[in-house]
């Protein structure tokens, strides 16, 4: 067993603010990565193009999200929002947000228990 300190470093790119990342170890061939980001109250991470295929899990907090210059849906805890490639994008959140972001070049199998929120 090995117990590690999972590194921080606050996300500057895309114009964003208050936002810190947490970032857990990149699987072995490149493919998929894990962080969690911490999004402080009145926090945005910036629009930008999903580089690969994007699930965000709010774990805590409120907020919304938008693609390009669409409206602004909100989310909670229990939210999964998926963005494909290329997908332009931003989330703003209302109160201090906890997410866990999920980015990989295969595909998220999103079987019935994946409820489509109106």
């Amino acid at each position: 067993m090995r117990i590690l300190t999972l590194p921080a470093a606050p996300l500057l790119r895309f114009e964003s603010a208050g936002v810190a990342m947490d970032f857990l170890p990149a699987v072995t061939d490149g493919s998929t990565r894990v962080t969690f980001a911490r999004i402080d109250a009145g926090g945005t991470i910036g629009a930008h193009a999903a580089p690969l295929a994007q699930a965000f899990a709010v774990v805590e907090g409120s907020g919304h999200v938008a693609v390009a210059d669409g409206p602004r849906r909100s989310v909670g805890p229990g939210t999964l929002i998926v963005w494909e490639v290329g997908e332009v994008h931003q989330t703003w959140a209302t109160t201090a947000m906890r997410a866990v972001i999920v980015e990989t070049s295969g595909t998220f199998e999103l079987s019935e228990h994946f409820v489509p929120q109106e």
